[in-house]
């Protein structure tokens, strides 16, 4: 995609969440789920019913990509997509934290999965659920419509000018432009796959390779940890914290957390919510050495 043509970048860019929010669905088990893009007039009606209650977050970017993309979707078409993630009757009709939390999950995986697209080097993503403002009516730049069995539901967008403006020189990496098909691009996750052994060992180590009494070690239990992130912090910076500080990981948006178990890293997944407790789905395994190490030799 040619940066001497700014509109075919934003429509570019534009189409890579289209493209994610599709496999962000198909990834929660809604594999029906056709998302089509909307302009501003026909998300007009969506517009007009989005109220004080409608689902709001903001994504801010900086790096290439500068300003805010906010995401607006009415109470009830809210509940419709947070039941179709968590299948089951929802708490009192209501849209609450739990329901909140899925959404908010949901697009986080979106944004990593467009951007890894860009280049996560170049673009750097922050998510702050956006304050609702009823007496200003939403500017929308246009719409994801998704449809499915029982869900229907327009998410609107909401580029800020700046953002747009950006994106209008924003150009697809190498990498990107490799295998891409002509038209929409290709939305790919930046997870990279283990690398290839020669002669590597087996994921599962026989008990019998490991001794006939090492089978006892089994019902051990180890402790295991899902790492976000992490960064050093000064002393002084430790002892300045207080009840609203705010600090910044190592880690963007979308990108994989990790399972440590003692201590080790043994795999790498998406955080998910399973019946309002934080859960990981395991995307990538360490290799089986790695993994063996947790067994004494």
């Amino acid at each position: 995609m040619s940066a001497a043509d700014p509109n075919a970048n934003v429509q570019a860019f534009i189409e890579s969440w289209r493209q994610s929010f599709a496999q962000a669905l198909s990834d929660a088990g809604i594999k029906s789920a056709k998302v089509e893009f909307l302009d501003a007039k026909s998300c007009a009606e969506s517009a007009a019913n989005a109220g004080p209650r409608s689902y709001r977050l903001t994504i801010n970017a900086s790096g290439n990509l500068r300003g805010t993309l906010k995401f607006v979707l009415p109470e009830t078409e809210a509940l419709q997509l947070s039941a179709a993630l968590a299948p089951g009757p929802p708490a009192a009709g209501e849209f609450g934290d739990k329901q909140r939390e899925s959404l908010t999950q949901l697009i986080s995986k979106v944004a990593g999965k467009a951007i890894a697209y860009w280049g996560r080097d170049r673009i750097k993503l922050s998510i702050a659920a956006a304050t609702a403002d009823p007496g200003t009516p939403e500017s929308a730049y246009g719409g994801l419509r998704v449809a499915a069995e029982n869900l229907a539901i327009t998410l609107l967008l909401v580029p800020s000018h700046d953002l747009l403006e950006s994106a209008k020189s924003l150009e697809k990496p190498a990498a990107a432009t490799t295998n891409a098909p002509t038209g929409a691009p290709t939305v790919t996750t930046n997870q990279p796959a283990p690398p290839a052994t020669p002669n590597a060992a087996p994921a599962v180590l026989p008990a019998a390779a490991m001794g006939s009494n090492l089978g006892l070690l089994f019902d051990v239990q180890l402790e295991a940890t899902i790492r976000f992130g992490g960064r050093q912090l000064l002393l002084r910076d430790i002892l300045s914290l207080s009840p609203g500080s705010v600090i910044e990981l190592d880690r963007q948006v979308g990108e994989p957390a990790e399972l440590l178990v003692a201590g080790r890293l043994v795999a790498r997944g998406e955080v998910v919510v399973v019946d309002g407790n934080f859960g990981l789905r395991v995307t990538e395994l360490t290799n089986p050495a790695q993994r063996n190490e947790l067994v004494p030799a």
